[in-house]
This record gives C-alpha cells, structure tokens and sequence, in this order.
C-alpha cells in the first residue's frame, strides 16, 4: 500500500529558481504518494503532481493583512495544508484557531495535515506524551469528521536536531490516535530522514512521514519517497 510522504520546505529556498530546481529534482513517479509544501510566494510557479501549503487562514476573504485563505490555495490546485505546527504553536497559534483552520479546509476541499506533539519531552513515557496529544487533540477535532483528516506526530524535541524516537514509540502513539479518534492517516515527523524512514515506514500504522530537512537534499529524499 502506498504511503503519504510529505515534505515541508519551511522557509526554503530563497529564490523562485531554486524552488523549480529542487521540485524538478524530485521524482514525479515513486512508491509512494508525494506532496511538496514549498513557501506560500512560490505555490504558483511550482510544477508537481501533488501540492500541499504550509498553513492558511480560516476566513475566505476580508481584512486579513498577510493571511492566505483556502480558496486561494484552491485556485492553485492545492490540495494538502499543514496545521497547527510546533513551529506556529510555538508563536501562540491556539488549538481553538487550528479547529477553525480545519473546518475551513475540509469546506473547501483541502486535506488538512494536522500536526500534534508541541509540548513533549523526551524523558516522557508513553502515556505522558499520550496525555498532552489528547489534550491537543480534544480541542483541535471537535466537530470534525477526523476520518478526512491527516494527522502529523511530531515530538517537538525531536524537531532539527536530528534525533527521533523509536519506531514502536511512534507506532503506538499512531495506533491510539487512530483507535481513539477514527483519523484517517497518521504520519510521522520530527527529523524524519533518510536513516531513520525505513524504520517508521515498515509499521504497520505509520502511513506516512512528514519530512523536514531531508526534503530539501532531493537525493535523500527521492530515496525516502521510495521506501
């Protein structure tokens, strides 16, 4: 069965060229299904089968000075959108915003990748870490069908430091999000790389990665995409 890999540029690269580049350079055909998440500035002149965003707004249209909306990343045949990121956790963005993001995004027909795990350690158990993704999770899908959502497990520690968990962690923190939330896919992130995906691949309830920096060198990840 395929497996969803997604890469999430961030803040890279800094010029429109280099984005065609490094997209070019990515295989259009691989084992698994393959999203590029490049700057919102760049969405529009990136040449890929599946496009996703980094974030968006929960409003349409209106006063919104710097904000995206869903129905422009419609027009851009986006189909994919991260949410609620460690990194946008981080600068105050709030489980109630994030519902909000959600429900606009499956409105406009957006699969939402919705990312979880700000807030651990790891000198946490499993359960800890079960407590704070619940708490998180409670908020962020009430109201939602997580059936068309896409859920992203990245340990904030973990997050460019190049150091993971272990796969049979990552596993059962899938399986409880699934068997608890009925959600859809459950990916893998923080430091996902062209060492450790083999690993997180081959579980059986990991249907996915969320890749970071490994998705900016296109020769790690064209290996990871083909796992």
């Amino acid at each position: 069965m395929k497996k969803l890999i997604i890469a999430n540029w961030k803040l890279n690269p800094t010029t429109i060229k280099d984005a065609q580049k490094l997209a070019a350079s990515v295989f259009r055909r691989a084992k698994n299904t393959v999203v590029l998440c490049p700057p919102s500035i760049f969405l529009s002149q990136i040449k890929y089968p599946h496009l996703g965003a980094q974030d968006c707004f929960w409003q349409e249209k209106g006063a919104y000075t710097g904000q995206t909306s869903p129905l422009q990343l419609k027009s851009l045949k986006v189909e994919y959108c991260l949410v609620g990121h460690s990194e946008r956790r981080q600068i105050g963005e709030t489980d109630i915003q994030i519902n909000f993001k959600l429900r606009t995004l499956l409105d406009h027909k957006i699969t939402p990748v919705l990312c979880i795990g700000y807030g651990t350690t790891p000198e946490e158990d499993d359960l800890a870490v079960v407590d704070i993704l619940r708490s998180q999770l409670d908020v962020d899908l009430q109201g939602i069908d997580a059936s068309k959502i896409v859920v992203a497990y990245e340990p904030v520690w973990a997050i460019g430091i190049g150091k993971t968990p272990t796969s049979e962690h990552a596993e059962k923190i899938a399986l409880f999000i699934k068997s608890k939330y009925n959600v859809g896919k459950v990916l893998y992130g923080g430091s996902a790389n062209v060492m450790t995906s083999p690993a997180m691949l081959a579980e059986r309830h990991i249907d996915g990665l969320l890749v970071g920096g490994d998705s900016l060198i296109a020769e790690h990840f064209n290996k990871i995409i083909n796992f």
